[in-house]
């Protein structure tokens, strides 16, 4: 399994270690959607000359942090080598 890193300020899922915390602790969805959102707070916060790129990148998250929020609410991740 490759290692990995989010970079930035969003450092809940920053390894291999910490996603298999957030499975065990069935919250890995939900913590995705917390990462979507401060990036989408982050992208609120910078100016740009383009604007309708900036929505259509917002509603983007948005709708993956909807998903993601009903993913944790209905539904739980199981290892396939059980």
């Amino acid at each position: 399994m490759k290692t990995y890193r989010i970079k930035k300020n969003y450092l809940i899922l920053n390894d291999q270690e910490s996603v298999k915390s957030h499975v065990k602790k069935e919250d890995y969805f939900g913590t995705i959607a917390t990462i979507l959102s401060l990036i989408e707070q982050d992208l609120n916060s910078l100016k740009t000359n383009n604007k309708k790129e900036l929505l259509k990148i917002n509603q983007t998250l948005k709708n993956l942090e909807k998903d993601l929020l009903y993913l944790q609410k209905n539904y739980q991740i199981n290892n396939k080598n059980k």
